[in-house]
């Protein structure tokens, strides 16, 4: 028997709860498959803060990781005996039993009361401002100088699908959207998600316990794939259509909704406004089933296709090879290539869905201007469903691989997200993206890369399930994704930290002016170029502003590109120094100097220490 590396009582107590999780699914899959569904909301809870003592325990009953220790058996006439031995039950129980059985309250006989407690708990909600947009609105936060990488965070709740209307006592909704606030005037906007879970008392009474999670948006049962292009996918569109890069995601469990939100997100898409006689469109899709990756549009007749590779090149552009990219000319041509793309995708039966998605489906819209050769790229991923252990209890050895390797890249995602907005705080470049740990987020570098010299959005979109029965992993659901909302510095943390005044972002309008003169050595007419945008606003543009600004003033002549770009590139390694610029823990900004003055008396002190000893 091969005997995998033991698993260690762990000290680290920055590990989180997933990761606990995942270790614990492992585990028990390994060396006690029949316990995994234990792995639940109850147990974690019951642990928390002790899952080093648990892991001991559990290596003291069940051996080493990969080397179970076989267990005693019960007897068949032990067990003969246990199951004839008179239950007792409290009195308060024995009300609740059924007729001729004794059995413990059940939140099945008060489905009618839960019904009515949730509906009256759920508000009436007016029609969103038609000027609302949170996209946009997070890139302009100037707070911490420019926004370079935003992340917008959505959720959608699917409605009751036709057996789940007619199926009884455990298919009621019992998530459902909450109250919508906006502050300082519409800055801070947020929707509330309303989790309730039924629960019965020891006396019998009916009663909620509900959850209040906030999101950007949330998109009830009522929602269309319309309403969701509008708000949350149209200026990400139009993101890669100035160049830029703009990102879709879906995640949530399985048979939740994500595929049929994503493939309606992309038949919009291929019927909207976004091919010109001035750009180029391609489009591409992949699928990435764990380690391995696939092309779901190859060339047909040229055999089996070669898997696709994602690296790095040595200037740290993301390379693809293997992968065909297709040139779309009208709607037609995209919304053929997206039904073919999306037939071809790996699915299976689970036990919540059907037609599962085992892969992360990644498509891949790209937007070249003819003129500049500015390029945009928007991404649409749907990813694979997630699972919990009650989910994947009955899965064979290979859809549990599956289900380790999809939940393994999600916490990879969530890290990095994580990672990079707390990395867009003054102050806070030391903090570490692991965007290399995996291969689809190292297809997102532009995203995670805090020297990307282009402004990138990502919208996440949480696709929870609304029945009862599906409660706890819902509430998963919102715990993954809730937590990406991780807001930069607010204003009453910055007060204290020295302005920067390299920082272009945080310039007024004169200052602008003045800097495009300096490097355009008075070329162009630098008080018509910046018209009256502030430093913010400015850095905002989109390179082809650039062009389209010089060119207004230069016409085509030779240099007018020369000047753009070097405006362009200027301006984006001032954003980049200043969002990676370092500081003492007071706030004050270290000069280059300064950190070479320290450099060379630490060297020294390494230096005496070495001739001491």
């Amino acid at each position: 028997m091969e005997i995998l590396a033991p698993i260690t009582p762990i000290t680290n107590t920055n590990i989180s709860d997933d990761s606990w999780r995942e270790t614990f699914i492992e585990y028990y899959t390994t060396n006690a498959p029949q316990k995994v569904s234990m792995v639940n909301e109850k147990m974690m809870a019951r642990w928390s803060g002790k899952y080093e003592i648990l892991m001991k325990n559990l290596i003291e009953k069940y051996g080493p990781l990969g080397a179970p220790i076989d267990q005693p058996q019960v007897s068949r006439s032990s067990r003969s005996k246990l199951a004839a031995a008179p239950r007792r039950f409290t009195p308060a129980a024995r009300a609740f039993a059924a007729p001729g059985k004794k059995s413990a309250p059940s939140i099945n006989q008060h489905s009618s009361k839960f019904t009515a407690l949730i509906s009256a708990a759920t508000p009436t909600l007016p029609p969103r401002d038609s000027n609302l947009n949170v996209v946009e609105s997070k890139a302009s936060n100037s707070q911490n100088g420019l926004e370079t990488s935003t992340f917008t965070v959505c959720t959608r709740v699917r409605p009751l699908l036709g057996p789940e209307l007619t199926a009884g006592n455990e298919c009621y909704a019992s998530v459902v959207p909450g109250r919508r606030t906006a502050q300082e005037g519409g800055c801070n906007y947020t929707e509330e998600l309303l989790l309730h879970t039924p629960t019965v008392s020891i006396r019998g009474n009916a009663k909620l316990d509900t959850l209040s999670q906030d999101f950007d948006y949330v998109f009830g049962p009522d929602s269309t794939n319309e309403e969701i292009y509008d708000l949350a996918c149209a200026p990400l569109v139009k993101r890669a259509l100035n160049g830029q890069v703009g990102v879709i995601v879906a995640y949530g469990q399985t048979g939740s909704g994500k595929t049929h939100t994503m493939n309606g997100i992309l038949d919009i898409l291929s019927t909207s406004a976004i091919f010109s006689d001035l750009t180029d469109i391609t489009f591409s899709y992949m699928e990435m089933l764990g380690r391995e990756i696939k092309d779901c549009l190859p060339d047909a007749g040229n055999g089996t296709p070669k898997g696709i590779q994602i690296g790095e090149g040595l200037n740290g552009a993301v390379l693809i090879r293997n992968m065909k990219t297709h040139m779309v000319h009208d709607a037609a041509q995209l919304g053929t290539l997206i039904q073919r793309a999306s037939a071809t995708r790996a699915t299976a039966v689970t036990a919540k869905n059907e037609t599962s998605s085992r892969s992360h489906g990644v498509a891949i819209l790209k937007v070249k201007n003819k003129k500049t050769s500015v390029e945009g790229t928007l991404y649409v991923i749907d990813l694979a469903g997630s699972e919990s252990a009650k989910d994947s209890k009955d899965h064979d050895k290979n859809r549990m691989k599956e289900t380790k390797e999809i939940n393994s890249s999600l916490m990879v995602l969530k890290d990095c997200i994580r990672a990079r907005t707390n990395a867009a705080g003054v102050g806070n470049n030391g903090i570490h993206v692991p965007y290399r740990s995996n291969k689809l987020t190292l297809l997102m570098k532009d995203v995670f890369d805090i020297g990307c010299s282009r402004l990138c959005s990502t919208v996440v979109i949480a696709n929870c399930s609304p029945l009862v029965s599906d409660i706890s992993h819902t509430k998963n659901t919102v715990k993954y994704a809730a937590p990406l909302r991780v807001a930069v510095a607010s204003a009453d943390r910055q007060k204290n930290l020295e302005l920067d005044v390299f920082d272009p972002a945080l310039w007024n309008n004169v200052k602008m002016i003045s800097w495009v003169n300096d490097v355009a050595a008075g070329k162009i007419d630098a008080k018509l170029f910046v018209n009256s945008l502030t430093g913010v606003q400015f850095c905002a543009l989109p390179e082809n502003e650039f062009y389209a600004r010089a060119q207004a003033q230069l016409g085509d002549e030779e240099g007018m590109v020369e000047i753009a770009k070097t405006l362009y590139l200027g301006m984006w390694t001032l954003i980049v120094d200043a969002k990676t610029r370092k500081r003492r823990p007071d706030g004050s900004i270290i000069t280059p100097k300064q950190e070479e003055e320290e450099r060379k008396r630490t060297e020294e002190k390494r230096v005496e220490r070495a001739r001491v000893w």
